[in-house]
C-alpha cells in the first residue's frame, strides 16, 4: 500500500503530462469550405489542424479532385466530433503530434470509426514516426515530418490512397 501511495502520483503526473500540452497550446484549425456538390455519390471529408505544410498538402488534394464529380468537405479537426464517417467514400485526418501523441480529438474519431477501412491518417511531428494506436483498427495511418518540400510528395500518396476508396 506504501508503494502505491509514491507510485500514484507519479504516474498522475506521466499521464497528465501527455496530454496536457494539446489543452495549454491548442492548434489552429483550417478553415470551412466545400468542393463541388455535396449530392455527388463519391464524398471526402478532410479535417486538419492548420500550417503552411497541411494547408500545401489539402491544397494539392483539392487541385486533383476540383474537376472530377468528387465532394470534397475541408473542417477543422474541433469539428470533427459533429461529423459522421459513414457519410463519406474516405476520411482524411491531418492532425498534429503534441506531447507524444496523436490529437486527442482524433483519435476519439478514431476510437468511434476505427472499423471503417476507409479513414487516413497523416500525423506530423518533427520525427515523422508517430502514428496512431493500430491495433483492432483498419485505417490507413501515416507519418511525417512537416517539411514543406516533402508536401506534394505526400499529398501525391494521400491522393492515390484516396482514389483507392472513391
Amino acid at each position: 500500500m506504501h508503494l502505491i501511495k509514491r507510485v500514484l502520483p507519479l504516474l498522475v503526473v506521466v499521464v497528465c503530462s501527455c496530454t496536457l500540452p494539446q489543452y495549454i497550446w491548442p492548434q489552429k484549425d483550417v478553415g470551412f469550405h466545400e468542393i463541388n456538390l455535396s449530392d455527388l455519390d463519391k464524398r471526402v471529408l478532410i479535417a486538419s489542424r492548420d500550417s503552411e505544410f497541411k494547408r500545401a498538402v489539402i491544397d494539392r488534394i483539392l487541385i486533383e479532385f476540383q474537376d472530377q464529380p468528387v465532394y470534397l468537405k475541408i473542417i477543422g479537426i474541433a469539428d470533427l466530433p459533429k461529423e459522421d464517417a459513414t457519410r463519406y467514400s474516405t476520411v482524411v485526418l491531418i492532425n498534429t503530434c503534441m506531447a507524444w501523441t496523436i490529437d486527442t480529438t482524433v483519435a476519439q474519431f478514431i476510437d468511434k470509426y476505427g472499423q471503417l477501412d476507409s479513414i487516413i491518417v497523416l500525423t506530423t511531428s518533427d520525427s515523422g514516426n508517430v502514428l496512431p494506436d493500430l491495433e483492432n483498427r483498419k485505417i490507413d495511418a501515416m507519418s511525417s515530418a512537416s517539411t514543406l518540400a516533402d508536401a506534394d510528395p505526400l499529398a501525391n500518396e494521400i491522393i492515390g490512397r484516396i482514389k483507392k476508396y472513391l
